[in-house]
């Protein structure tokens, strides 16, 4: 079957790319705005280049048009950090994907740890394996919802034993696959 992108609805080109373009890794965002912590996962990910060190992160603005808070804090404050989850992270990635108020923190919602971990930067999610400390470099206007996010990766967090001597590393990640997860080359159902 040959499906023609400009005959399709919104819905529809975003699950055919979300179904066919995977695993993707999840861009689980930590930002910090006014003392809130905020945290999402964000399923349009992947890296750019490695000279220099970028990726893009595809942020989708609420439905009434105003930006996610996400995307407001990394433009106000110009860094993020991105945390790679595994898969006992799983049911607080899911967790953290409802939308609330900006004045509420997904990690005290839902009993999520953070630490501090690189002055400048928002706290990685304390269990997870490995964090990518990034700084804002722009963003690519595409005339609708979506707003990509261009980062530059200056910090990498990776637990000491996921990486051997060599500093070869073995990471777990979970990916998006559709409306599943892939954990541990399985799928599993989003909650």
């Amino acid at each position: 079957m040959l499906l023609n992108f400009s005959t399709l609805t919104e819905s529809k080109k975003y699950s055919t790319m979300s179904n066919t373009i995977f695993p993707r890794p999840i861009a689980w965002i930590t930002t910090e705005d006014e003392g809130v912590v905020n945290l999402a996962p964000f399923s349009y990910f992947t890296p750019l280049s490695s000279q220099p060190p970028l990726v893009i992160v595809s942020i989708a603005h609420k439905e009434d048009g105003e930006p996610k808070d996400t995307f407001a804090n990394i433009l106000k404050h110009k860094v993020c950090t991105i945390n790679l989850a595994h898969k006992d992270l799983l049911n607080d990635l899911i967790n953290s994907s409802e939308e609330l108020p900006h004045e509420i923190s997904e990690c005290e919602k839902f009993g999520i740890k953070t630490k501090p971990l690189l002055d400048g930067f928002p706290p990685m999610v304390a269990e997870a394996k490995c964090a990518l400390f990034c700084e804002f470099v722009k963003t690519v206007e595409l005339g609708n919802r979506y707003e990509p996010m261009i980062l530059k990766i200056k910090e990498v967090y990776i637990e000491d034993s996921c990486m051997d001597e060599k500093r070869h590393i073995t990471l777990d990640n979970i990916g998006r696959v559709g409306m599943e997860f892939l954990v541990d080359s399985k799928r599993i159902k989003s909650l």
